[in-house]
This record gives C-alpha cells, structure tokens and sequence, in this order.
C-alpha cells in the first residue's frame, strides 16, 4: 500500500544544503532500529528502490519538513516504530527534532488508485525537483510522455499485487496518443555528491488525444499512474531526491512560477 509521510522537524533553523546522503542514512537508521532485515532487502534491491525521500523544504508556517515515501506495506511499521526509537534526524552532525506525532500520513491501496480515479483526457503534473531518465549512456532531462509513464508503470509493476499489475501493452497507447499540450520548465543542476545531475523542474499537461475513442479502461490506467506518481517519483534518483512529483488538479494549463 503506498504511503505518504510528512514530518515537521527542527526548530526553525535552516538546514545545510545538499543532504541527500544524510536523509537516506536517517531513513536507514529508523528503519533498521526497528527491523534490519528489512533494511538489508530493501538497501540492496539493484534497481529501484522501494521508497522516495525529498529534501527538506519551508512551510508557509516557517518549519520545515521533510516527506519519505513508501511503496511496499512492510516497511511502514518498521518506519513509524524506527522514527520514534531515534527521534531525531542527524544532518551532518547536527541533531534535528522529529515531531513525529504531528507527521501527516496518507496511505492509499493500489486498488484505491486504481477505482477512484479522476477520469481525464488532460494529465497535470508538477515537477518538483530535478528529473531526468537514463537513455542509454545519457542522462536525458525531458518529459517525454512515454519515458515519464513508464517510469510510473514500472513502480507500479514492481510494487503492486500482482492482480492489480498493469500490463505494459499501455506504453503503446501513450506513445499513440499521449502528448505535451503544454509546459513551463527550466532545467536545474542536483548534486549527487559523486555527480552532477541536470533534471527539469516545472509544470506539464499531457493529453489524451481522441480519449472518448479508446477503451476507456486504458484511459483510467493512465490517470491512476499519474495519481501514483506523488508517491513513487519520476525518473531517476528518486531514493535521493530527485524526481518529486505531483499531480495538479487546478484549472488552467500552464502555472504560475513558484505556485
């Protein structure tokens, strides 16, 4: 069952930048003071990782936060038992407060995802942090349609009860039919502490084109992944940061910068 949490830490001070490779250790310290077995499984899984991490950002409340992601059902025990054995996250020596009891938790079933759909033609999304796919040798910073709902789909396929598994025959409806109606992007460099990774950040619609014309099980397949995707990422990294997605519900196609 994917699982959203959004921990208030701190106490108003402003962290250091750059501390994907804490906030991955922090994860892996509660989890493991809870269960090491799990935290062995899921460390060493070769491709993508059961979990996403943001970094730590500044509500309009001036606290900051920090959201940790989840994929799989057996990690959100381990997780909430962890944060309140450690209590407090280590940036880079300096101790930071988790009011864990003020967390807020969302956690939503595949089969949840996959009957209450907005069902849709016109797909908004927003980009959060730096997001980029792998092609090939290259690292390539652009939201092509298929590339991002396969990096959906492939989460999905991964995690996801095996009834309730999507079969891949949809990335050749989104390569006939998915398009970009408009966009507002920039590109940003992320560092990953042995690289530099350039991704874009910013707003996306993507259209189902002739939608009333297809099995209209597809179209709802293609708005479940893209409801999905506020909990799994986008792209590559995304169990250090980069990749932070959301699904856009407003009106209107393109943002405006910083909304």
């Amino acid at each position: 069952m994917p699982c959203a949490v959004e921990f208030p830490i701190g106490d108003g001070k402003r962290p250091p930048p750059n501390l994907y490779r804490a906030l991955y250790a922090n994860l892996l310290q509660w989890i493991t003071a809870a269960n090491a077995d799990v935290t062995e499984a899921f460390h060493n899984r070769p491709v993508r990782k059961p979990f996403t991490i943001s970094a730590l950002r500044r509500g309009c409340d001036g606290d900051w936060y920090w959201r940790v992601t989840l994929l799989q059902d057996d990690l959100w025990e381990p997780l909430w038992t962890g944060v309140q054995a450690v209590g407090v996250l280590d940036l880079d020596g300096c101790l930071w407060p988790v009011r864990w009891p003020d967390a807020q938790v969302t956690h939503l079933s595949y089969d949840f995802l996959l009957t209450h759909v907005q069902h849709t033609d016109r797909i908004r999304m927003r980009f959060l942090s730096p997001t980029t796919f792998r092609a090939g040798d290259l690292d390539v910073p652009l939201p092509e349609p298929r590339a991002v709902f396969q990096s959906w789909l492939n989460r999905w396929n991964d995690f996801a009860p095996t009834h309730r598994r999507i079969n891949t025959e949809l990335l050749d409806v989104v390569r006939a039919t998915v398009a970009i109606s408009a966009h507002q992007l920039r590109t940003e460099e992320y560092d990953l502490g042995h690289t530099q990774a350039v991704g874009f950040v910013g707003q996306v619609t993507y259209v189902i084109l002739q939608a009333r014309r297809l099995n209209q099980a597809l179209v709802w397949q293609l708005n479940a992944l893209a409801d999905y995707a506020e909990f799994c990422g986008t792209g590559q990294h995304t169990a250090q940061g980069m990749g932070q997605t959301r699904r856009y519900t407003g009106a209107g196609d393109i943002f405006i910068s910083g909304d």
